[in-house]
């Protein structure tokens, strides 16, 4: 049988309601995948107008939140309002072992490789 531990806080900061406003999954989008190569799922979320990551630590908490990628995939910048209808996806899309950002935007899809 699997079975999880005990719930524990992982990350204090970022990424919910009181902590940055991401009041919205549909506007604010949050992924987990691994985007530098290292084997742990981190934090990935599309703010207003800059991607944010929390990086994943051996001891199953979370690097301080710092801005990943300015310029495309958020509401602000390039009007992905809706995830319904501009989703954001993760996935090592070129085989390097990190993650990248797929976006599907209204008639092409983006990409931004994970460095």
């Amino acid at each position: 049988m699997t079975t999880f531990s005990q719930a524990s806080v992982a990350y204090d900061g970022y990424f919910t309601v009181s902590d940055g406003g991401w009041t919205s999954f549909n506007e604010y989008p949050r992924q987990l995948g691994d985007i530098n190569g290292d084997g742990r799922d981190d934090i990935v979320g599309f703010a207003g107008s800059e991607v944010y990551v929390a990086l994943g630590q051996s001891n199953g908490t979370f690097s301080q939140a710092s801005v990943a990628y300015d310029g495309y995939f958020t509401v602000s910048d390039g009007g992905w309002t809706s995830f319904d209808q501009y989703p954001r996806q993760l996935g090592d899309i070129n085989g390097d072992g990190r993650n990248d950002i797929v976006g599907f935007a209204g008639s092409e899809v983006y990409v931004a490789l994970g460095q």
